[in-house]
C-alpha cells in the first residue's frame, strides 16, 4: 500500500485545459508543500506556493488569479482534488501563495432569485422564494432543478469560473422515516419528497440566502446529498458514495494501516428531548418536541430547543427537527477520525460519501463500526510523504450499513 509517488499539481484553464503543471512548490513550511481538503455537500480547500521566479510566469504569464483558472491534484493520474483559484493570500519577493477551493465555495456567493409571491401582500416584491405548491415548487427535484437552472443561466451570461456548469444527477429523495404533516391529527408522509401548503405537506420560504445555504437546508430536510464533480456537473442525490464495506477498513491495532485516531464522545452537546421554535408568515409561533426514548433511558432525559428563523410552517418545522435529533441525541453520534499514512489506501480507493469500517483495537479504545467519510484534510510534503485525516460520521438507519 506504499505510495510514496510526488502528487501532481496541474493549472488547468477555464475549459479544464491544462496550461501548466507545477514542478517544483515552494515550502509552506516544515516540509509540507501542499495541504487540500475534501468536504460533503461542503466545500474543500487547497494551499500551495509557488516561487515568484519560477520561469512557468515568464512562458505563461499570470496564470494565478483568482477566478480565472482551476487547480488538478493528481497522483498516478488519479484526479485526488480539483476548484477553482479563489485568492493569493501572499505575493511576495519569494513567492505566491495560492489557494484554490472545491466548485461549491462559489454557490456560497450567489443569492437565490426571489421571485415567488409573498403570501402579505401577494405580489412578488422580490424579499421572498417560497418553495411551495402555490408557487410552483411540486417536488424537491424540481425546486433544486429550478435554483441552479437559474445559476447556471446567470453564470453562463459572465465571464464567470463556472460558466460551463451543467445539471448532472437531480434525484427526488423520499420522505425521511417518521415524518408528518402538521394536519390535526397529524398524517405520516412517505414516498418521493413533495412540497404542500404548510399543513398537507412542508413548504420552505427565504429570502436574501444563498444557493448553497438553501442546498443545506434542502439537504438536511432530505439527507439528500450534492456536489459539483470534476467535469463541472451539478449533482443532489439520495445518497452520493459507495457501499466500500467490504473493501476498505481503516484501522488502528497491531498491523494496522492507521496511525492515530479519535473516537470522541461529546456529552456536553447531547440532547434526547428537542423542542422546536419558529413563526409562521403572520408571526404566530410554532413548535413541536421530538424525543429519543432509547437515550433517554440510557442517559436521563437531556433537554434542549433550537429556533429556526427559514421556517414558516408547521410540517417544515416537523421536518427539521426530525432530521436534527439523530445527530446529537447520543455521545457517539459525534464524527469520528482515522489518521493515515504511507500504510493507508491508495489515492482513490474511497472518496467523502463512501461508506467504510473504522476498527480500532487499543487498552482505552475498542471500537468496531461502519461509518461515512464526510471529510478529508491532506498534507503532502517534500518527501513524498503524505498525511491524511479522514472524518467519518455516524449512519443513518437507512443508509447502507446503517
Amino acid at each position: 500500500m506504499n505510495h510514496l509517488v510526488a502528487t501532481e499539481i496541474q493549472i488547468l484553464d477555464s475549459n479544464l485545459d491544462l496550461i501548466t503543471t507545477v514542478i517544483s512548490p515552494y515550502s509552506l513550511g516544515a516540509g509540507n508543500i501542499i495541504q487540500y481538503s475534501k468536504e460533503l455537500s461542503d466545500y474543500g480547500q487547497c494551499t500551495f506556493k509557488i516561487s515568484s521566479y519560477d520561469p512557468q510566469f515568464a512562458s505563461y504569464g499570470d496564470i494565478l488569479e483568482p477566478h480565472v483558472n482551476h487547480i488538478r491534484l493528481q497522483r498516478n493520474n488519479v484526479t485526488v482534488w480539483q476548484g477553482a483559484i479563489i485568492e493569493n493570500p501572499k505575493r511576495t519577493k519569494d513567492y505566491v501563495e495560492i489557494v484554490a477551493a472545491e466548485y461549491l465555495w462559489y454557490l456560497n456567493k450567489k443569492r437565490v432569485h426571489r421571485t415567488s409571491i409573498d403570501p402579505a401582500t401577494n405580489t412578488a416584491d422580490g424579499i421572498y422564494r417560497i418553495f411551495d405548491t402555490a408557487n410552483g415548487a411540486t417536488t424537491m427535484q424540481a425546486a433544486v432543478t429550478a435554483i441552479m437552472t437559474e445559476t447556471i443561466a446567470d453564470y453562463q451570461s459572465t465571464n464567470h469560473a463556472l460558466a460551463s456548469l451543467a445539471l448532472g444527477q437531480i434525484d427526488n429523495p423520499p420522505y425521511p422515516p417518521n415524518i408528518t404533516n402538521a394536519a390535526i391529527p397529524p398524517a405520516a408522509l412517505s414516498g418521493p419528497w413533495e412540497f404542500g401548503d404548510g399543513t398537507s405537506a412542508p413548504t420552505m420560504t427565504f429570502d436574501f440566502h444563498t444557493i448553497l445555504y438553501i442546498l443545506k437546508q434542502f439537504g438536511a430536510y432530505t439527507y439528500a446529498d450534492f456536489n459539483i464533480d470534476n467535469s463541472l456537473n451539478f449533482n443532489f442525490e439520495t445518497f452520493l458514495g459507495n457501499d466500500l464495506r467490504n473493501k476498505v477498513t481503516l484501522t488502528w491495532a497491531q498491523g494496522g494501516n492507521s496511525e492515530d485516531f479519535n473516537v470522541p464522545r461529546l456529552g456536553q452537546r447531547q440532547v434526547n428531548s428537542l423542542i422546536g421554535i419558529a413563526t409562521d408568515e403572520d408571526g404566530n409561533v410554532l413548535h413541536v418536541e421530538q424525543t429519543d426514548q432509547a437515550s433517554i433511558t440510557a442517559s436521563g432525559l437531556l433537554e434542549g430547543v433550537a429556533a429556526y428563523v427559514d421556517i414558516k410552517d408547521q410540517a417544515t418545522l416537523n421536518a427539521r427537527v426530525q432530521a436534527e435529533l439523530p445527530m446529537i441525541s447520543t455521545v457517539d453520534g459525534a464524527a469520528t477520525s482515522m489518521t493515515v499514512g504511507k500504510n493507508g489506501y491508495t489515492p482513490g480507493t474511497f472518496d467523502v460519501g463512501d461508506v467504510i469500517n473504522q476498527v480500532v483495537d487499543h487498552k482505552a479504545v475498542t471500537y468496531n463500526q461502519p461509518r461515512r467519510v464526510v471529510g478529508m484534510t491532506t498534507e503532502v510534503f517534500n518527501t513524498g510523504k503524505e498525511s491524511t485525516v479522514i472524518q467519518l460520521n455516524q449512519l443513518l438507519p437507512f443508509q447502507p450499513g446503517g
